[in-house]
């Protein structure tokens, strides 16, 4: 099973990514972090990277495709699906995907949208606090570190990031929107979207997710990679 995960910043998507990805042993890109990892690096594409994310912005497909693909092939053989948690977030990344899929003969199972209100997403994202060490990410009001100021993880020191802030989160959910319906038409066009109320509590999102994943496959519609 091949999942993608969609929705607004806050949305909780690393959180179910993780339950899901224990729970049904999906290979997990988060390309979030990833793309903070290649920004705080040597890496030749460094200085584009971050100056990318500082601006709240979307990281040309140039970079996160070589990223998609590395994972897909160092994966693909040793996992039963993969799950991937902020890409696609453009219809040509999508379709690249479905391509780099197909190439190991497997496809996009289901698209998942975590619905969240702007007035949430902007509720949520204020909370939010990043450690700047491993890129761990926590949330003060749905989940919390045990010190509100260091990483559970690594002991790390948690930042509240300046994409986070009011201004710059509208400007986020515009991209967001601009950039990502398309990818959400094209899922719901192809018989795989699937529409989760992001704004209940994570158990309930994740129970809500896993019950309809399961009432697709009972109605004779199992994937099959």
């Amino acid at each position: 099973m091949n999942l993608v995960l969609l929705g607004p910043q806050g949305s909780g998507k690393g959180t179910q990514a993780e339950l899901l990805s224990h729970n049904l042993g999906l290979a997990y890109l988060e390309m979030g972090r990833v793309l903070r990892s290649v920004a705080n690096s040597d890496n030749k594409y460094a200085e584009v990277v971050k100056n990318t994310l500082d601006r709240g912005e979307l990281v040309p497909d140039e970079y996160v495709r070589l990223i998609a693909w590395d994972f897909i092939n160092k994966h693909q053989g040793g996992v039963t699906g993969f799950i991937f948690d902020g890409y696609p977030r453009s219809l040509a990344q999508y379709e690249h995907l479905e391509d780099m899929l197909r190439k190991f003969g497997k496809k996009i199972d289901r698209v998942i949208f975590l619905k969240l209100s702007e007035e949430e997403t902007i509720r949520r994202l204020s909370a939010r606090r990043i450690c700047e060490k491993c890129g761990e990410i926590y949330n003060l009001l749905t989940n919390p570190p045990l010190n509100m100021d260091v990483c559970d993880k690594c002991g790390g020191n948690l930042v509240f990031r300046e994409d986070d802030k009011p201004d710059s989160i509208k400007r986020r959910l515009q991209i967001f929107g601009e950039r990502t319906k398309p990818v959400w038409e094209k899922a719901k066009s192809e018989g795989v979207a699937l529409e989760i109320n992001g704004e209940q509590p994570i158990k309930a999102v994740h129970e809500e997710i896993v019950n309809k994943l399961t009432l697709r496959l009972r109605s004779g519609q199992a994937p099959d990679n």
